[in-house]
């Protein structure tokens, strides 16, 4: 018996470390973390910057910085809840570490040291003392409070940033005075490389106040240009080139803003020949359209288009092969006359061309129509199913180029025009204009071809109240003709077409007073006139791609 209770007292004693242990463990476990057991505090900003300074690595500024949020921490007045205005605000998150555990407090620092807030790990909401506030929205770790301690940045050619390899920034503090900007993380002393098309275009988020430009030919070292940044748009290489730039840019001192500093870039950078624009037609009619034609383009989506047309529609560019590019430009039918300037930029090149609108006016048709066919073929509900099949048609494109030479009118036979494109039409004697007819109107015997008015894939064949027997012929480059009213069709969706070709016969479908069809051209979104892309026309009989087909 007495040797049991010897073991029973042996084993008790034996665990008693243990238990010491566990219990000492749970007492830290809960007990607060104060200046003896922090090892290490996070700074997680409202941009996501990151500060991490430990006791170990980073010694008395880890200290000094602990002491300073956990003084802040006890320093700091309990309210019910975090103002309102702050609900969604983006707010800094600070963690500080003991061994075995941590402790979070998201922070909502402003630039008013009055109207500074933390809420704790446990949900309770807490306003920070002024002077708290004031000693750490002054500190380093409040860049992100101050909009103007962002660097400003470099964009070459539209496209690529470039990193400063040399940086001084200073930006204003609540107090109004300078503070230095950490640009550790954001130098990169190697220099960079980039290949751009048709020239150097450099743009700054924040113009310098003074800002100079070297380009040097990175084969034989001469210099090419050396000049402050206003003059680099005079520029122009003619060839493709290595080159090598540096740039200056200062921000001054100025009292009228919060920040100054100065940059410095280099980088390497291959140059290609500039891109240069062409119109097919210089002068067009309102409803017609001009085709675009772009050089040295090897990314056709990057090219940029603005213009003073009214209703400006943008053109899309279509890669044509041997770094060309081609945009048809469709006139609204509405457009006045005048000269409108057509801006384009690619790479490092500006271009402004210049486009004559020749407006002719109005022109009109009277047109009757049995009611019954009105009744049913051109109701609210038939207009709206057209125009959403019309535009979902429009919104896609062969991106191959099917068409060459003049279109033919697409009827054959015994035919004639009845309404041309363009015209306002008074439907049944009406007093005001009904629709704008957006195609050419023929009548013609009932069976009698309708061919393809030029090569390109069938792309949508169907019946619409409003159209009929319809079939939609793609030609590439946005460029698109349309049949109505068909008798029959004997086309079919993915047809490879020829100009000539059958794809349907004449008849009385859908809204239409006579047998025959009715046959439109569209470009991009846009219903245009054809007449200038027959073979009778005085302009060319086809579509003018300029340094492709010319006249």
């Amino acid at each position: 018996m007495k040797n049991k209770i010897i073991i029973t007292i042996v084993v008790l004693l034996c665990f008693i470390p243990t238990l010491a242990a566990v219990l000492s463990y749970r007492q830290v476990q809960n007990a607060p973390i104060d200046e003896n057991t922090a090892v290490a505090i996070t700074i997680k900003d409202i941009n996501q910057k990151e500060y991490v300074l430990t006791r170990e690595t980073d010694g008395e500024e880890a200290e000094a910085l602990i002491k300073f949020f956990l003084t802040m921490k006890k320093n700091s007045q309990a309210i019910p809840a975090l103002p309102t205005s702050l609900t969604g605000e983006k707010c800094y998150v600070v963690t500080v570490s003991s061994n075995v555990k941590k402790e979070s407090y998201e922070c909502y620092f402003s630039q008013d040291p009055a109207t500074n807030y933390f809420v704790s790990n446990n949900g309770t909401a807490h306003k920070i003392s002024e002077e708290d506030a004031k000693q750490f929205i002054t500190s380093v770790y409040a860049e992100s409070l101050y909009d103007d301690s962002t660097i400003p940045t470099l964009l070459l050619s539209h496209e690529y940033y470039v990193t400063p390899d040399s940086a001084i920034w200073q930006y204003k503090n609540y107090t109004g005075d300078y503070v230095d900007r950490n640009v550790d993380e954001l130098i990169n002393p190697v220099m960079e490389s980039f290949e751009i098309e048709g020239g150097l275009d450099l743009a700054f988020s924040h113009n310098p106040d003074y800002c100079t430009v070297k380009v040097t030919d990175a084969k034989n070292g001469s210099v090419l240009f050396e000049d402050i940044l206003s003059n680099l748009s005079l520029f122009r290489l003619d060839n493709t080139k290595e080159v090598e730039v540096t740039v200056t840019a200062k921000w001054y001192d100025d009292p009228g803003r919060s920040f100054c500093g100065e940059l410095g870039f280099s980088f390497g950078s291959l140059v290609t020949a500039p891109a240069e624009f062409y119109l097919g037609m210089t002068t067009v009619e309102s409803g017609k359209f001009t085709a675009i034609t772009a050089l040295n383009v090897t990314r056709p989506e990057k090219i940029e288009f603005v213009s003073t047309l009214p209703n400006g529609v943008t053109p899309k560019f279509f890669d044509a092969g041997d770094n060309r590019a081609v945009a048809l430009l469709p006139i609204n039918a509405d457009c006045p006359s005048g000269i409108y300037t057509l801006t384009f930029s690619y790479g490092g090149v500006t271009q402004n061309t210049n486009l004559t609108i020749e407006n002719p006016g109005p022109k009109y048709s009277y047109y009757t129509v049995p009611a019954s066919v009105v009744s049913v073929y051109r109701t609210t509900a038939a207009l709206e199913q057209f125009e959403n099949a019309t535009q979902e048609i429009m919104a896609k494109s062969v991106t191959t180029r099917h068409f060459s030479g003049h279109f033919i009118l697409g009827v054959t036979g015994n035919y004639q025009l009845m309404r041309g494109f363009g015209r306002d039409v008074y439907l049944n004697n009406s007093t005001t204009v009904t629709y704008r007819n957006n195609g050419v109107d023929y009548t013609a015997a009932a069976g009698s071809d309708i061919v393809a008015c030029n090569a390109g894939e069938v792309v949508y064949v169907g019946i619409l109240d409003y159209a009929g027997n319809i079939v939609v012929i793609d030609h590439g480059w946005g460029l698109k003709t349309w049949y109505y009213n068909l008798g029959s069709v004997t086309a079919t969706v993915g047809d490879v077409v020829t100009r000539g070709q059958k794809i349907g016969t004449a008849g009385q479908t859908g809204f239409t007073g006579a047998v025959g069809a009715h046959i439109a051209m569209s470009v991009g979104n846009q219903f245009v006139s054809p007449y200038d892309t027959w073979s009778d026309s005085p302009i060319a009989g086809k579509v003018i791609i300029a340094k492709i087909d010319e006249r």
